[in-house]
């Protein structure tokens, strides 16, 4: 027999064999990546967010007490002997 006969045993359309994504899959792969991917992105922007707001209490503190040291060194410069201390740190540093 000639493979133009009719009734030839050829299959058309979908392999016969198992494939590894279902159409139905298939559609439903671009969503579950997006989903993935955003959150993802959340993840980082929240450990970022995180991260900074850290770095910027621990900067706060530094200032503060930075600050605190400065008014202890200069004082309220009522006195004349406040004032004196006041120019001997300065020109210490």
């Amino acid at each position: 027999m000639s493979q133009f006969t009719l009734g030839a045993n050829k299959r058309y359309g979908n392999p016969s064999g198992p494939t590894f994504f279902k159409p139905k899959t298939g559609r439903l792969l671009i969503p579950l990546m997006a989903t993935i991917g955003l959150g993802f992105g959340a993840y980082n922007y929240y450990t970022e967010a995180k991260m900074r707001r850290e770095t910027s209490v621990l900067e706060e503190e530094l200032r503060l007490a930075r600050n605190q040291q400065l008014m202890d060194a200069y004082g309220d410069k009522n006195s004349l002997h406040d004032i004196q201390h006041a120019l001997d740190t300065y020109h210490a540093k």
